[in-house]
């Protein structure tokens, strides 16, 4: 056989198996977390079976829609007030931002289920695509891909991102957020961050993540620090970015400003849940020394203190890494809700997708402490759902 011949087969047959690793791959990605929302799935139905008497898929969601559960659902299905109703509700539903109630009861118009069914598939739906996002996010790292995928959707806060809470919307936008980012797609980033802005009120900060990655940029291409303004000003598609960032927060003030006749509703209702600014180290401080009055378990407030604590820190290690768009959105993130008081930090902490990231792989770089943590996720997921149905982590 001619020279020619066999290296032109020896091509193909290479091609051939990187075409076949490639498929692999992908398979491999899109199954993993498959795989890992099934068997969440599988556990924390068998936590709900071992406190209830009703093994419907039905009594599951419903049991597992705890707190501000029962908000979203309210919202979906009737709305805003235009006022507080007499006999009903001594507060408006306005401090709940409208993005994700609004999905769900666009799918409850085309399918014939339960506002809470459907958003308990739609909660593990966003999950499962956030866990596709985070693949580039993580750099294709497969340990610590398996590993985020395990902690999302089989973990033992992964009641949080299968009810109806805004915690699998906002993960899911803000990975997309940090990927478009990652490829300096500037114009989908502000997108992303315009729709999390209709989500949860601090999604809004992330435009500080935006900012930050276009400085970067700049001064990769060689430009003083000086010169960005002028830069900026120079490339309209950053300066579009940047102005659609806030539209969901600005699109629902005027709803707001139109319907209620108070544009900052969302802010002046939070009183009527006990929210009150404050100062964030006291209301830290007053969580941690919130102790049990029998038994060794951590009190609500000092998980949500421990939580804001190890928030905080993780966003630090992130800065070190020189992810500071990353840091500063985490950081912020906290400490907005924080200077008011501790209610659902831990919530807010597990739903911030970099500081997951970041923790999933630190975990994974090393085989021992991935394979202990791939052992304690299962288990911790069974005992925190029964938990969380038992209503022991109530305002976590």
């Amino acid at each position: 056989m001619p020279p020619g011949r066999v290296e032109a087969d020896l091509a193909l047959e290479d091609a051939a198996r990187a075409n076949s690793g490639i498929r692999f791959m992908v398979i491999a990605v899109a199954a993993v977390p498959l795989l890992f929302a099934l068997s969440g799935l599988a556990i924390r139905y068998a936590a709900f079976a071992s406190v209830s008497v009703d093994p419907s898929f039905a009594a599951y969601a419903r049991a597992l829609c705890r707190w501000d559960c029962s908000w979203y659902v309210n919202l979906s299905e009737q709305g805003y007030e235009r006022f507080p109703i007499p006999n009903h509700s001594n507060v408006g539903r306005w401090g709940f931002f409208p993005l994700y109630p609004m999905l769900v009861a666009a799918i409850r118009s085309v399918l014939p289920f339960p506002t809470i069914v459907i958003a308990t598939m739609a909660s593990v739906a966003c999950s499962y695509a956030s866990c596709l996002v985070a693949w580039p996010l993580l750099e294709k790292h497969m340990r610590a891909y398996v590993l985020y995928c395990a902690f999302l959707l089989s973990g033992p806060f992964s009641f949080y991102f299968a009810t109806f809470l805004t915690e699998p919307l906002f993960v899911l936008l803000t990975s997309c957020l940090f990927l478009a980012l990652k490829r300096s797609n500037y114009l989908a980033a502000g997108l992303s961050c315009a729709l999390l802005s209709a989500t949860r009120l601090v999604g809004v900060l992330a435009v500080f993540a935006i900012v930050i990655r276009m400085f970067e940029e700049h001064r990769q291409k060689g430009g003083p620090a000086v010169a960005f303004p002028r830069w900026l000003l120079s490339r309209p598609d950053l300066i579009i970015a940047i102005l659609i960032s806030p539209a969901g927060l600005f699109g629902y003030i005027l709803f707001l400003h139109v319907t209620v006749g108070d544009g900052f509703a969302f802010a002046h209702v939070q009183r009527a849940f006990g929210r009150v600014a404050g100062n964030p180290l006291l209301f830290v401080w007053d969580g941690l020394s919130y102790h049990p009055k029998a038994g060794w378990l951590p009190t609500a407030p000092q998980w949500s203190a421990m939580a804001a604590i190890a928030g905080l820190a993780l966003s630090g290690v992130l800065a070190v890494r020189r992810q500071y768009g990353a840091a500063l959105f985490c950081a912020l993130a906290i400490i907005l809700p924080l200077t008011t008081n501790l209610a659902s930090m831990v919530r807010y902490v597990v739903g911030l997708a970099p500081l997951t990231m970041l923790t999933t792989s630190l975990l994974s770089a090393s085989r021992p402490t991935f394979v202990a943590a791939m052992i304690a996720l299962p288990v911790a997921c069974f005992f925190m759902t029964v938990a969380w149905l038992g209503g022991y982590l109530a305002l976590v």
